[in-house]
């Protein structure tokens, strides 16, 4: 406990160094470190320290990402020159409604959760990758050594299985939340293409895992999927070719797909995350200062979000 809370004092003395943020924030650092007496009283000593440090995880991921932003703004723009672009690409979609306010603070939250996900999939990966072997002779039994032999090794295939899954079952909500939210308007344009295509990158993950267990089930779905991709005019044969190595399915096959989900889609799919959490954390900001200038102008109209919408 008391190592949590003096990371959480060292976190605040970091954060200090940017007065202008901390100002703003710094009774939110209070409020987690506060609650953990209460957390204390209801949960176990395992999970009081996983709640706390989610918490911290999200308040260093929120105001970093903050902070960042700030510079480059200060970086690339004078301040008159940022609130008049500012302003000049506010739409319709940011009013003082509470429901518009939920859903973009749910975004917010989405996309932290989706980074960790990520996060999460990614180091259970690279612990995985010690032992797996992309071969056919050797793919399903080195997932048994894991899972029977090597310490802890079934938890940390279970994480990285639930984190694959939960990424993709988490980014089809945020889709869902970002239309209800309108933001798929021309002002979330950064959010509303790296969420798609985060989304689109977490099925591919999945897809190509499909035949790295290489039992039989996965094999003839792996087969059968492999004759959709066959059927699509011009490129069919060529991308067949290219995902099972040419041939039959096979040891070329296994380290093609292992190549394709440990490096090209798994980089993808963390820079996606943080250029998604980044851009939504911008459009939030962007609307405290639109509220922040509606508050003082008293009462001006804001425009028809119809008349800006794509």
């Amino acid at each position: 406990m008391n190592k949590d809370v003096q990371f959480a004092g060292k976190i605040g003395q970091l954060a200090s160094h940017f007065p202008q943020e901390w100002q703003e924030y710094q009774d939110w650092l209070g409020d987690i470190i506060a609650a953990r007496d209460v957390l204390a009283e209801r949960y176990p000593a395992w999970q009081v320290a996983l709640i706390f440090r989610w918490r911290l995880f999200y308040f260093v991921t929120y105001l970093a990402s903050l902070i960042l932003l700030n510079w480059l703004k200060h970086l690339l723009f004078e301040s008159k020159d940022l609130n008049k672009k500012t302003l000049s690409e506010m739409d319709g979609t940011m009013t003082q409604s509470s429901y518009r306010y939920i859903l973009q603070r749910a975004a917010t939250l989405l996309a932290v959760a989706e980074l960790t996900l990520c996060g999460i999939a990614a180091l259970t990966g690279i612990m995985l990758a010690f032992y797996y072997q992309p071969t056919a002779m050797g793919a399903y039994q080195s997932l048994e050594t894991i899972a029977r032999e090597v310490a802890n090794g079934s938890l940390i295939l279970s994480l990285h299985n639930i984190a694959g899954n939960a990424l993709i079952i988490v980014a089809l909500i945020q889709i869902i939340v970002l239309f209800l939210g309108r933001e798929f308007l021309l002002s979330w344009f950064a959010g509303w293409i790296s969420g798609i295509l985060l989304t689109l990158t977490a099925i591919g993950l999945s897809w190509t895992a499909i035949v790295l267990t290489w039992e039989q089930t996965s094999f003839w779905r792996f087969k059968v999927e492999l004759s959709t991709v066959a059927s699509i005019p011009l490129v069919g044969s060529l991308l067949r070719n290219i995902l099972s190595g040419g041939g039959g399915i096979n040891s070329s096959t296994l380290q093609h797909m292992y190549a394709l989900h440990s490096y090209i889609l798994a980089i993808a799919a963390i820079l996606l995350s943080i250029a998604h959490l980044v851009a939504l954390i911008f459009q939030e900001q962007s609307w405290k200062s639109f509220e922040t200038l509606q508050g003082k102008q008293g009462g001006e109209s804001t425009p028809n979000s119809d008349s800006l919408s794509v």
